[in-house]
């Protein structure tokens, strides 16, 4: 289990390298140059950023970042995880490494900066992606994600929904108290709008789904999805209507994004079991959502 452990660790690692360097260069090669800003965390950096230049004070947004992140870091120690923690900070270092400001990060694509329709929605395309796949595997890119993750888990509150929210108030901030443009905040809008539709679509950990097993190995298989996604199960007899064989069905509730791990489980612990997945709706009574421990 150790070596199973450091190879997923890995995993996330490199998820975590991905997801926050496409983060950052997206904020950086679309967003900045149109004036939008992005969100979270990331948003707060952007708007003290410009407040201050606006005094003639140079501050790049990665300090910010770091900054910001340090309460959000250990209120996610006490409400989400540690090691989630650890891979929100590995993310916020290197996102405050990318938005330091240097010159040969900036690549000029070739789009007007005042096509902020475009941009915005490219960069909540590329954002909202980021994010996703961040939440998906079990990170984040920190800032406003640990506060989502947190509530997520506590309040069943959609990190979409809440994300949504918390941005709609900093793109009023932003463009119409700080730029006093308030073409930056309708378009800024638009790029909230793409990067959540992205994020819930791809970050699907609190959809839930029922998955029976018609097996004659039910104790190995229920033993197996225990041990690997750490689900209980419920097994019941059942009787094949054409070869009148008795047979057993194995049902548990998991949430959409461990459908794949347990599928393999199935498949590698009975090659000949059939398998069906519904979608269900609401569950009641006692239902834990897993994070990173």
């Amino acid at each position: 289990m150790k070596k199973e452990q450091l190879y997923e660790d890995i995993f996330r690692v490199c998820i975590v390298l991905f997801t926050s360097t496409l983060y950052s260069l997206s904020v950086i090669w679309f967003l900045e140059p149109a004036n939008l800003i992005a969100i979270g965390g990331t948003a707060i950096a952007q708007i003290l950023n410009r407040a201050f230049s606006h005094a003639n004070i140079g501050i790049p947004i990665g300090v910010f970042t770091l900054l910001l992140n340090i309460p959000l870091c250990i209120y996610g120690m006490k409400r989400v995880s540690v090691r989630f923690v650890v891979y929100s900070i590995l993310s916020i270092l290197i996102q405050a490494f990318w938005m330091m400001g240097w010159d040969w990060i900036k690549v000029d694509f070739g789009i007007n900066p005042n096509d902020k329709f475009f941009l915005g929605v490219i960069g909540g395309l590329l954002c909202g992606s980021a994010i996703g796949l961040a939440l998906r595997y079990g990170t984040s890119t920190g800032g406003m994600d640990i506060i989502g993750q947190a509530l997520a888990l506590k309040k069943n509150v959609s990190i979409g929904v809440f994300s949504a929210i918390v941005n709609i108030l900093l793109a009023i901030i932003a463009g119409g108290i700080i730029e006093r443009s308030w073409d930056i905040t309708l378009y800024t809008f638009i790029f909230i709008i793409v990067s959540n539709l992205v994020v819930d679509k791809i970050h699907t950990a609190y959809n839930y789904l029922r998955v029976d097993v018609i097996s004659q190995r039910s104790e190995e298989v229920a033993k197996a999805l225990l041990e690997g996604i750490k689900r209980g199960c419920t097994i019941s007899t059942v009787k094949g209507a054409y070869t009148n064989e008795e047979k057993y069905d194995i049902f548990m509730i998991i949430s959409s994004y461990e459908l794949q791990k347990a599928t393999e489980i199935i498949r590698n612990t009975d090659p000949n079991a059939f398998m069906t997945v519904s979608p269900i709706k609401r569950i009641f009574g006692k239902f834990f959502k897993h994070t990173i421990t």
